[in-house]
């Protein structure tokens, strides 16, 4: 799946770098994404130049922002959520080869 597909069936959004930073501007203002997103790839060891293309590289993003604190926390809470969540679905999906219930 490219950035753009989604989970048939489910609508989610593949987990990328592209969704956590279109999410962090749902949270916060234009002018405070840059530092933090540096400082959450910094603490992560992600190189800005080369994101992770995977959930699972994902995650240790996620966690950096949360340890940013105050609206960046409450961002990563939620794209948790929704990367775990397509992990499951998409586990789900690959096995029976549809979505559950549809």
């Amino acid at each position: 799946m490219t950035r753009s597909e989604r989970l048939p069936g489910y609508g989610l959004e593949l987990p990328s770098q592209h969704m956590i930073l279109d999410s962090l501007a749902r949270y916060l203002d234009d002018d405070e994404i840059p530092d933090i997103w540096e400082r959450a790839c910094r603490q992560a060891g992600v190189d800005i130049g080369n994101p992770p293309t995977s959930a699972e590289e994902l995650l240790p993003l996620v966690d950096a922002l949360e340890r940013c604190g105050d609206l960046a926390a409450v961002c990563a809470k939620g794209l948790r959520i929704r990367i775990m969540s397509y992990q499951v679905l998409s586990r789900s999906y690959s096995k029976a080869g549809s979505p559950a219930g549809i």
